[in-house]
């Protein structure tokens, strides 16, 4: 396909920031579900919760055919929105697909969810808004997602990768790193001492913490209202 990431990039935000417009959505946080529905005339229903069996194997659930956006009573606020996001990233294809001389209907599955997964983000989160919310938060993720209020705190810091600034961000479950990712350079799984060292003294006192060890500086923050211990970790190197 002939764009570039850049391009590609550029295109779901002009689209979704257009959108906002339209909306009339200028600060955030953007309610994603009063969006799809008032706005862009996305159905919303709400099901039953899946139901488990005795073992704690989901139930089957049928599920009426629907075009528009799916919710549950036992989903989070979070979830919801999410959810919501998702819906408004399938409308949103054509036209993405169309800015980037892609025939609708030629993509192949793994594209058509690669651009859902750009615009989902980048939707609860847009580009401008992060940009100036940075002024006054820094790259605080906590900070960030009490003004994002509608994504979550993983989202929030998965999208300080698609800033300039070259950084890492692990996400780490009860001391395990279930990702670990960078905008600059190639990253494996396994912990830099700042960075584990900033886990532990998170794990200890389940406050945010800031280290810096062997060229590198990193945050970390605790997540709450997680069954399991999560920490999020942004870790930058200093002569970069």
């Amino acid at each position: 396909m002939d764009f570039s990431q850049e391009e590609l990039f550029e295109v779901v935000d002009r689209l979704i920031a257009g959108m906002l417009e339209r909306a009339g959505v200028t600060a955030p946080p953007v309610n994603a579900l009063k969006l799809a529905e008032s706005h862009l005339g996305i159905p919303i229903e709400v099901v039953d919760p899946v139901e488990e069996d005795e073992s704690g194997r989901r139930r089957p659930r049928a599920r009426q055919s629907t075009s528009g956006i799916v919710l549950s009573p036992d989903m989070s606020d979070e979830q919801q929105q999410r959810a919501a996001a998702e819906g408004i990233a399938r409308l949103l294809l054509p036209d993405i697909l169309r800015k980037l001389d892609v025939p609708v209907g030629s993509e192949s599955k793994q594209f058509a969810s690669q651009l859902r997964g750009l615009a989902v983000p980048r939707l609860l989160i847009p580009t401008r808004l992060l940009r100036s919310a940075l002024r006054e938060c820094k790259y605080d993720v906590l900070a960030l997602k009490a003004v994002f209020t509608t994504a979550s705190a993983e989202m929030v810091a998965l999208r300080l990768l698609d800033l300039d600034d070259p950084c890492v961000i692990a996400v780490v479950d009860d001391g395990v790193v279930a990702v670990k990712k960078s905008n600059r350079f190639p990253v494996s799984k396994k912990l830099e001492p700042a960075e584990q060292e900033c886990v532990d003294r998170i794990m200890e006192l389940d406050l945010p913490q800031r280290v810096r060890i062997a060229g590198w500086t990193v945050n970390g923050w605790p997540v709450p209202d997680r069954p399991f211990r999560r920490i999020l970790l942004r870790a930058v190197l200093d002569d970069v």
